[in-house]
This record gives structure tokens, sequence and C-alpha cells, in this order.
């Protein structure tokens, strides 16, 4: 007796999770379409990725030491260095952890803002020697839709919102059109 009760209940379990999960792909499904469909201009685009990167910083602020500030005074205080800083950072052959840390940082808000945009999982990784060199990559899944190449720390760091906001943008610009581009290749039943 007791046996067809669990079983019974096990049935019903199973039967429950089948069907969140099919209702949560659908989900998932009506919110790419929706983000593929809508036309992203400069502005928005900027608005998704500062707020990403707004969300990055908060993360790394384990205590909410600068919880109480603005989204633009956190971004100053966390991310956007001084001019003397700039030129502190980038003074002699190797580059601090804050600089490294930036990067990192600054690519998970284009990763963040290109799974917004476009409804697909995005990841990012940062490889950097301690001479600045290395590289930025932003993939989803098989396909790479943002590579950028660092050679000496340069962009980085940033000093103002408005260059940020460019760099941003146009990163999420590239990676929406080699999304596009190499659509085939992430729709592939093998990737």
């Amino acid at each position: 007796m007791k046996k067809r009760l669990w079983r019974k209940e096990r049935n019903k379990m199973a039967e429950r999770a089948a069907n969140s999960g099919h209702v949560m792909a659908e989900c998932g499904k009506a919110a790419a379409r929706e983000g593929a469909r809508r036309e992203w201009d400069e502005e928005s685009l900027g608005d998704v990725f500062m707020s990403n990167l707004d969300r990055s910083l908060q993360l790394s602020d384990p205590w909410g030491k600068y919880a109480d500030l603005s989204r633009n005074e956190r971004i100053s205080k966390l991310f956007l260095c001084t001019p003397a800083q700039k030129t502190e950072l980038m003074s002699g052959c190797r580059i601090l952890p804050v600089l490294r840390t930036q990067v990192s940082v600054l690519f998970q808000a284009v990763a963040a803002s290109l799974e917004k945009v476009s409804g697909d999982l995005v990841q990012s990784m940062v490889e950097m020697n301690e001479e600045g060199f290395g590289r930025a990559l932003v993939y989803s899944g098989r396909t790479v839709l943002v590579v950028h190449s660092i050679r000496g720390g340069v962009p980085f760091p940033f000093a103002e919102h408005d260059k940020l906001r460019l760099y941003g943008i146009s990163c999420i610009r590239e990676g929406l059109k080699n999304r596009e581009r190499f659509r085939q290749l992430q729709l592939s039943p093998f990737s």
C-alpha cells in the first residue's frame, strides 16, 4: 500500500517537473523573441550597459559600502579613475590588479547586456599577463561574439562616463552583428 502511494506521488512530481520545465522554456523563447524584435537605439543600449556595469560593481562590494550611492556616483567611485590615477596605473611595465579587475568587470557587463538584448546565454573571459597584454572574449555557445585584444592595458582604465559608455555600446553592437552573422552556427544541434 505504501509503495503504491509513493509511486503515485513520484509520478505526480515528475509530471509537475516536466510541465514546469516546458513553461520555463517557453518563457525563455518568448523573451528571446521579444529581444530580437526590439530595435535597440544608442540610448537604450547605453542604459542597459551602464545598469549591468552597476550590477557587476554592486556584486564586487560585498559589505554594501557604496549601496547608498546613485548609479553614476557608484560607477565613478568604483570604476572610473582620475587622470592622475590613470598615469599611475600605466607607469612601469606591470599593470596593477585594479586594472585587471576593471577589464574583467567591463566585459562581464558587456556579456550581461548582450544576454539581455539577445535572450541567449552569454559568457565572458579575460586573459591578461603581468604586462597588460591579452584578450577579452564574449561568447555564446560556440560563437565568439566579441574579441578585443588588449595591448599594454589600452584603452583601460577609463576616466570619463562618455568614453566608457561608447566603448560598451560598440562592444554590444559588435556582438549583435556577429550573432546575426553566425546565427546558423548558434542553431547547430551539436553546440
